[in-house]
């Protein structure tokens, strides 16, 4: 009898490492699986932040870009303006001076 009581602890042990064994494997691949869902979405989640943050560049870049052209042609339209004054007052004071002259 204490010898089938024996056999049946021992039994019982085998039986309790086999389980822990098994929940530590079970254990390893759901941590596996969770660090590989963890990596997919932080993946995910720098790429759409590098696209938001591209299309955010490309959008500033774009308003500068204008903000440049207009200032350009607002340049040119005051250097037209300018050389007009300059031709009118170089007729003024060409005329001025042949007046004197004559």
């Amino acid at each position: 009898m204490v010898e089938e009581t024996i056999r049946i602890i021992k039994e019982a042990e085998q039986e309790a490492d086999e389980l822990v064994k098994q929940a530590e494997d079970k254990c390893s691949e759901i941590l596996e699986r969770a660090s590989a869902e963890a990596r997919g979405v932080k993946e995910q989640a720098v790429k759409k932040a590098k696209a938001k943050a591209d299309a955010e560049l490309a959008a500033v870049k774009a308003e500068g870009d204008e903000s440049v052209k207009k200032a350009l042609q607002d340049v040119d339209k005051q250097i037209a303006s300018l050389k007009t004054d300059a031709g009118q007052k170089a007729e003024a004071a060409i005329a001025a001076v042949i007046a004197d002259i004559a």
